[in-house]
């Protein structure tokens, strides 16, 4: 409970930084996503293929984290490596931009739209030491400090994927390991539920 508690106090400031340090040109961005991105992540970011991330909204800084992880290797994906090692800082700031300033993707059905928020994203569980989702990802999926992911509109198997990855090792590229710490200890069922609800979070109607 001591650990619960510390980490709760350790994290929650992060909630409040508000703002965007990302500066560059969002048209630039949108040249440079069409020619590299629009392929595997849609136009406007909205993806086609269920285990490939929508980029529509989100967070710019989050987004130039993770193309410089791919860049170095700390993340890696060859096909993406190959996408950006010839960027520099400045394209993927445009790139970045042009995709947040897209509109978030739509729900996926009508039942999903009625799901509530599990006990794990608004309370987390103290008894495993398990902070709620919220406190970095917001209730609504879109409340983010800067490097913390938009999961609201997401793919389910994306959002699934990732957790596994993150539970397993094969991604560890999160701040000093925080996602890791949390997610070895959910259940298949607890992450599928955590997928669900945030992907039901879209910004528009679906079509």
């Amino acid at each position: 409970m001591l650990l619960y508690l510390s980490w709760l106090a350790l994290l929650t400031p992060l909630q409040l930084q508000a703002g965007d340090s990302i500066k560059g040109n969002i048209e630039n961005g949108k040249a440079i996503a069409e020619e590299k991105c629009d392929r595997c992540h849609g136009t406007d970011g909205v993806s086609d293929d269920p285990d490939t991330p929508h980029l529509a909204a989100q967070s710019a800084s989050y987004a130039v984290k993770q193309m410089r992880d791919y860049k170095s290797g700390v993340r890696e994906d060859k096909n993406m490596y190959k996408r950006v090692r010839k960027l520099d800082d400045q394209q993927m700031a445009d790139i970045a931009l042009w995709y947040e300033s897209r509109p978030l993707p739509g729900v996926a059905s009508a039942e999903d739209i009625q799901l509530k928020a599990p006990e794990l994203v608004s309370q987390g569980d103290p008894s495993r030491n398990i902070l709620p989702c919220s406190i970095c990802h917001g209730k609504d999926g879109k409340t983010v400090a800067e490097e913390v992911p938009i999961l609201a509109g997401q793919h389910v198997d994306y959002l699934v994927s990732t957790m596994e990855y993150f539970r397993d090792g094969s991604r560890n590229n999160d701040p000093g390991g925080a996602v890791q710490a949390i997610i070895r200890k959910l259940s298949d069922v607890e992450i599928v539920a955590i997928a669900r609800y945030y992907a039901a979070l879209g910004g528009r109607p679906a079509d």
